[in-house]
């Protein structure tokens, strides 16, 4: 009988339902989404360094380094001698290496001359090798490979001549019209800055620096050796032992031949993370005042609503209705309300997820999650369904006081 009673009370008042649901939902989907997306950006940050274990480059902040090396989110230092990444390459520690070199970009994406070892060691997600969508890695210094949102976002084919320029930010500088490179090859979408990226051998960037036409599959700089230009950006390196980190570490921050720093990037990130943490409370204290705004809402609306409940109530006082059956009207209400706004901002939620899954990892480089709910979830969405049955305490103790009082007393 009082779940009837209750269901009937909701119907009747089916338009202030109807603004709670919506309001709880909003909350609901602020507290939840903002923390996916956090969630989400920082395993995307983690999974793009997978398996890199130190980041050499010339003497320079450690966060600047990370953030240009493997983010591209900042202007490279000056570079470190080949020589240099030769002793590294050599190095009876490392296992393999993969020289960065940057300074070029083309129509606002950054250009990062490399080697055949970035195909065959860089690693991201959970030890993800690079794939080809389509054509193959280049082979010559005329050749480009582009990221996947690149090829998408300039609508670009194998075989498209492109132009680069120099400058890794900002509007271009030169251009290097006299050097088109060919789209050799398209990358397979990774959800990591590798999908914003144009890649070409670094036998490629020293030729348009220096000047002079060069042909796919001929040495670029007579009387070297191809893929040996003068210095690079980084050089990332995967070790024999990971114990030998902090000892190589130390070891290249006394190297004489130039000053270096190197970073271990997963330390680094938790610094990031450190950083960044006063935006990530704030974003949370944003949805947790919307969640009090729902919750007052639904205070308020169910307070308003007694005015017009005092007879019902009365007359199930009257009929023996006890303390128990008042507070469980009024508190199943307020829990009906609040399981309606988490259903329907999850739901909604979860159709924002699925509509821009494509658009964020293509513009973005963000992969979003494709589950409705996680365990992970499972207690914050707990707490507003708590905090919403509890918000009708109120309401209740008002209408087990006033029911039996005055309403079936008759009104003027």
């Amino acid at each position: 009988m009082l779940a009837k009673v209750m269901l009937s009370s909701l119907r009747t008042r089916r338009t202030s339902a109807f603004l709670i649901v919506t309001a709880m939902a909003l909350s609901v989907l602020m507290i939840i989404g903002i923390d996916r997306v956090r969630h989400q950006v920082r395993a995307n940050f983690s999974s793009t360094v997978s398996g890199i274990d130190l980041i050499v480059s010339a003497r320079g902040g450690p966060m600047n380094i990370l953030l240009y090396s493997v983010f591209r989110l900042s202007d490279p230092t000056a570079g470190i001698r080949w020589e240099t990444v030769e002793h590294l390459a050599n190095h009876p520690d490392v296992k393999w290496w993969i020289p960065v070199a940057l300074g070029d970009s083309h129509r606002g994406y950054p250009v990062v001359a490399t080697n055949d070892s970035y195909l065959s060691h860089y690693r991201y997600g959970r030890g993800e090798a690079l794939a080809l969508r389509a054509g193959s890695w280049f082979a010559g210094a005329d050749q480009a490979v582009l990221g996947s949102a690149v090829a998408a976002r300039l609508n670009y084919q194998l075989g498209d001549d492109i132009v680069l320029a120099h400058g890794a930010s900002g509007p271009a500088i030169i251009e290097h019209d006299n050097h088109p490179f060919t789209v050799a090859g398209i990358l397979a979408p990774t959800g990591t800055p590798v999908d914003q990226s144009v890649h070409i051998s670094l036998n490629g960037m020293a030729l348009i620096h220096q000047g002079g036409a060069f042909l796919s599959g001929l040495p670029a700089m007579p009387g070297r050796r191809a893929d040996t230009p003068d210095s690079v950006n980084a050089v990332m390196l995967g070790l024999q032992r990971r114990t030998a980190v902090l000892g190589l570490q130390r070891e290249l921050s006394r190297y004489r031949g130039e000053p270096l720093s190197a970073i271990i990037p997963g330390v680094q990130l938790q610094r990031l993370w450190r950083i960044t943490a006063a935006g990530e409370n704030a974003l949370r204290g944003t949805s947790l005042a919307v969640l009090v705004v729902a919750l007052l809402v639904l205070v308020s609306t169910v307070l308003a609503a007694l005015e017009g409940r005092r007879h019902e109530l009365a007359v199930l006082r009257a009929s023996g209705a006890g303390r128990i059956a008042v507070y469980g009207i009024i508190i199943g209400e307020s829990l009906c309300l609040t399981l309606l706004g988490c259903m329907l901002g999850l739901l909604l939620l979860f159709v924002g997820q699925w509509s821009l899954a494509g658009v964020a990892l293509e513009q973005w480089s963000l992969r979003l999650p494709e589950t409705f709910l996680t365990i992970r979830e499972l207690p914050a969405l707990g707490s507003i369904v708590l905090a919403g049955s509890l918000a009708g305490l109120i309401p209740a103790e008002k209408a087990f006081r006033n029911s039996l009082a005055d309403g079936l007393t008759p009104r003027n």
